[in-house]
């Protein structure tokens, strides 16, 4: 294993692990009729229920939501579909910073007291592809603390439920790339200049020799210019080479866009200097509460050009000030969307006027509120 840390920057998001899974004695969601997606459902249900750990997790029925809570809920990547067609069932818990079995008895989805939108975020997705996907989510790039994690909570559903599993194979699952050991491991990154400088596709064809690839984080147009860099196949291969294989990956792309990025600078600074500030504008301008998946992919876009020019030193303190309010009213309105779905009406009071306060304060013009922000971090990697 490579032991040397690879710390979160201003190219490295967040990195995540999911387990693919399904009961033995029913067949593939794909063939399943719609009473046995229930007695699916009812089956996990119970068992998770049949845990001290487990059941104190808070169930998300997707029916039940709007398309901004929806929205919300994919960006987490909680769930990992449109909601077409399915029964799917979402149940999360989360702020847990131990590599530990122990979930935190709140249940929560989001880690509302953190200035961050999420620490650490564990959930189960009822009835997607699978049967039942675990899956961990990390705000740093500490995987192996993200498999020990999920191997445990993995360990707690097998001692409830039956798995699909095969001795010759491993882990029986709906996609023939995810048998074995039924395990992503992923690490989002932030590429906007190898997009603009039009390097990207030469650049993901050939992680595919490695066996890894890149995928847009939302959908294949790589909305915002994020993309997952994951493993492509898990058969014949264990978790810790799987964790090493992306990890080997990541300092690669880290230099290709900071390569991409400096070029950018030495072509045309001044240029690059005034789209970045008119993507600031433009966002400032747009109604953040629009559910509109147009308005949405609007935000993303403007929100990438804003956040590499952040890093590059390409705003002025006022206008970085700006961003960071910004981004803490969007991250408020995340967490009260999980408070609301939760039914905790006290926190999504709080949160409320929290959000309140700080567009009373003018975040599209005044000064930082130092309560509602986190530092950004610089280029390389640390705090400013």
């Amino acid at each position: 294993m490579n032991d040397a840390p690879i710390e979160p920057n201003d190219i490295v998001v967040s990195s995540r692990i999911r387990l693919a899974r399904n009961i033995a004695d029913f067949p593939f969601i794909s063939t399943c009729s719609d009473d046995q997606r229930l007695e699916i459902e009812t089956v996990v249900r119970k068992g998770l229920a049949n845990d001290e750990v487990l059941n104190n997790l808070t169930l998300l029925d997707s029916f039940e939501l709007n398309a901004l809570e929806r929205q919300f809920l994919m960006d987490l990547q909680l769930v990992s579909s449109p909601f077409q067609g399915t029964t799917e069932r979402v149940t999360g818990a989360s702020d847990s910073s131990e590599p530990s079995d122990v979930v935190p008895s709140e249940g929560n989805v989001s880690a509302v007291e953190t200035e961050r939108p999420w620490e650490e975020l564990v959930s189960y997705s009822i009835n997607e592809e699978d049967h039942l996907r675990i899956t961990v989510n990390r705000s740093d790039l500490d995987l192996q603390a993200a498999w020990h994690q999920i191997s445990a909570l993995d360990d707690r559903v097998e001692n409830q439920l039956t798995y699909a599993f095969s001795q010759q194979l491993g882990y029986l699952t709906a996609c023939p790339a995810n048998v074995g050991t039924g395990m992503r491991v992923s690490v989002l990154m932030h590429l906007p200049a190898l997009v603009m400088t039009g390097q990207v596709e030469k650049v993901m064809r050939s992680l595919q020799r490695v066996n890894v690839v890149a995928r847009g984080e939302f959908g294949e147009s790589a909305v915002g210019d994020f993309f997952r860099i994951s493993n492509q196949a898990t058969l014949g291969v264990d978790e810790d080479s799987l964790i090493e294989q992306v990890l080997t990956i990541v300092p690669r792309m880290i230099k290709y866009e900071r390569e991409a990025r400096r070029f950018l600078v030495e072509q045309n600074r001044e240029g690059l200097r005034r789209d970045v500030a008119d993507s600031l504008e433009k966002l400032c301008r747009l109604d953040l509460e629009d559910e509109d998946g147009e308005s949405h992919e609007q935000v993303m876009q403007f929100l990438s050009k804003i956040r590499m020019g952040v890093a590059m030193g390409l705003l002025e303190q006022a206008d970085a000030d700006r961003v960071n309010r910004l981004f803490a009213l969007v991250q408020l309105r995340d967490q009260l969307v999980v408070a609301v779905a939760r039914e905790d009406y006290r926190e999504a009071s709080e949160l409320r006027d929290r959000i309140a306060t700080l567009e009373k304060g003018g975040w599209r013009r005044g000064p930082v509120d130092s309560e509602m922000i986190q530092d950004e971090p610089s280029e390389e990697g640390g705090s400013q």
